[in-house]
């Protein structure tokens, strides 16, 4: 191979695995986590038996196996990349055994930059990416025979194989292999056209085979096999797109004109910009920041990454529920939730504790509220709802986690051990299940422990009854049982404020006033100003609370521009849109 013909070829392969590593490990990296929590992989023989016993279900537990370390975002991104980059180097040897020529080479990166474009969509599995390299390297093996007698019977067997390991993408097989007789090897004889007869008849012939041993799967799933997409009702038409493109690409490939070295230089850097060019802005449209945005949030709640949440939210304000949820929560873990809560847009009670739905993803996430505050039991139920609402019928190793911990705290060590005996079979999750493991039964350990043993101490033990309309009843048991634990009041004061229950406000205070000998947080001080202010002509002065001079004189400020103008809405929230008062007036 010529110097200058090798350099053009790793370099487009380093050029195309950098830039997707750099995609997903830098600018999409939340979607890569996103889809790990979703399935709960295990080093057993009944979980490998039970993944590959149907067509396309070893592709299936290829995906599996590489989305669990997609825990750690750097080492997804990368393993995503190098999936990719074998995909385009098997790609490349197949143009190769068509037309041995580097001016098509560019084009052997187009099922890659596709897959690249489809991973945008976190319901996209990774398997897909495998079923394409199994089916490719055995077409490689395929060109490689000398005889056409040996090929014919390796076809015989490979395409009953590649259809149990890959599901429909054995069809790229098929396709390719004749193909290559017709095209590249042109063939001619009775033995050529009864092999590929055979082919043609066996690929016919096998979903119907697979149906009478596997009764209950539908003939349409039996085509398609591997589940590419977490929606198993759901085949997307792009797939079928990428195997006629791996199949066409080598063809038209033999057709090009041939060009000199220097139009052949000009050609490949055109090739590259153009490919690179368009798959940059399919990126750009397909891929969902605004989800990212969520999923970070989500993330960090979940690793009790609390000061980081803050600081993002510093740099732009959420304002989707779920996100403004996890900050809610973070300002509360760290103590400023009173303080700081109007800083950022609040959009009512469902961005402090989302009401539940059955979905896989939003109950995921507000579990996480439920578990600091101590509802325990809801937490648990949110999780285990979450879980059984996965849409391709996986556990998650989330709420595995999040399962055995509950019943930790709860002191309900058999079922604690069910749970973490299975994450003993998971790889990220096996050394923290093994450390929990010899806590258990142990009370005096569990009560030591910085977050089981506080939990266990503020979590609600008398029965009630979960409403989403009475939250605030709830959290007021909460405190009631136990007056220190600060996140319940905080809550149940933000709660308050953002149903804007202004006559329940002062009696909830009083429950936990001993928490604010050190000083009333600021959005509480507004609120009380203002509930002192409807029934006070000089509340500043006359008020029984604590209220700092820059509140009093904002109030008062506030309440001049409300009176004076008959549109003070933009001059307010130029002003104090930070303040409880602009989120009462103008905040639905």
């Amino acid at each position: 191979m010529e110097k200058n013909t090798l350099y053009k070829e790793f370099g487009l392969t380093f050029l195309l695995g950098g830039c997707i590593f750099l995609f997903f490990g830098w600018l999409y990296p939340f979607h890569l986590v996103y889809q790990e929590q979703y399935q709960l992989f295990l080093f057993t023989s009944d979980y490998l038996a039970e993944t590959v016993g149907r067509p396309g279900g070893m592709v299936n537990y290829l995906g599996r196996f590489i989305t669990q370390f997609f825990y750690f975002p750097w080492i997804g991104a990368a393993l995503v990349a190098l999936l990719l980059v074998f995909l385009q180097r098997e790609m490349a040897g197949i143009m190769k055994r068509f037309r041995n020529s580097s001016v098509c080479l560019p084009l052997s990166c187009i099922p890659s930059l596709f897959y690249w474009v489809l991973l945008c969509d976190e319901n996209m599995m990774p398997g897909g990416i495998f079923a394409l390299l199994l089916v490719l390297a055995g077409a490689l093996v395929y060109f490689s025979l000398p005889s056409v007698k040996v090929r014919g019977i390796y076809g015989v067997v490979m395409i009953p194989a590649l259809y149990w390991f890959t599901g429909g993408a054995f069809l790229i097989f098929v396709g390719l292999s004749l193909c290559w007789e017709i095209q590249v090897k042109k063939e001619s004889g009775k033995w050529v056209w009864s092999m590929l007869a055979a082919f043609l008849l066996i690929s016919l012939l096998l979903p119907l085979a697979a149906k009478l041993w596997l009764v209950q799967y539908p003939l349409s799933k039996l085509w398609t096999g591997a589940e590419y997409y977490r929606f198993r009702h759901i085949f997307p038409n792009v797939i079928p797109l990428v195997w006629m493109m791996v199949v066409l690409i080598p063809v038209v490939s033999r057709y090009l004109p041939e060009k000199s070295a220097k139009q052949g230089g000009v050609w490949f850097t055109g090739l590259v910009v153009l490919l690179f060019g368009c798959t940059g802005y399919l990126v750009y449209t397909n891929a969902d920041f605004r989800k990212e945005e969520v999923m970070r949030y989500d993330y960090y709640a979940r690793h009790r990454q609390w000061s980081k949440i803050i600081a993002y939210a510093d740099q732009k304000t959420p304002d989707a529920p779920l996100s403004v949820a996890c900050l809610n929560l973070a300002l509360a873990k760290e103590g400023i939730l009173g303080e700081r809560m109007f800083s950022y847009f609040q959009n009512g009670p469902e961005g402090l504790m989302p009401s539940f739905l059955i979905d896989f993803t939003v109950p995921m996430t507000t579990n996480e509220i439920y578990y600091h505050l101590g509802f325990i039991n809801i937490s648990e139920r949110f999780v285990f709802e979450a879980m059984e609402s996965i849409p391709d019928f996986q556990k998650s190793a989330r709420a595995v986690k999040r399962l055995a911990e509950a019943n930790l705290i709860m002191g309900e060590y058999a079922v604690a051990a069910k749970y973490l005996k299975i994450l003993q079979q998971t790889w990220v999750y096996r050394k923290w299940a093994t450390h929990a493991l010899t806590v258990l039964g142990d009370d005096e350990r569990i009560e030591a422990h910085p977050e089981w043993g506080m939990l266990r101490k503020y979590r609600l033990q008398q029965d009630f009854l979960f409403s989403e309309q009475e939250k605030d009843m709830m959290l007021g048991l909460l405190l009631q049982q136990d007056y220190t634990n600060r996140m319940a009041f905080d809550y149940l004061m933000a709660y308050t404020l953002l149903t804007k229950n202004l006559p329940h406000f002062q009696p909830y205070f009083r429950l936990g006033e001993p928490l604010t000998l050190q000083g009333i947080p600021k959005a509480y001080q507004e609120a009380l100003i203002y509930i002192w202010g409807l029934t006070n002509n000089d509340p500043s002065r006359s008020i029984p609370y604590p209220i700092s001079s820059t509140v009093k004189s904002r109030v008062e400020a506030y309440r001049k521009i409300y009176t004076t103008y008959p549109n003070p809405e933009p001059m307010l929230k130029s002003q104090f849109s930070d303040t409880y008062w602009y989120y009462y007036h103008f905040r639905k």
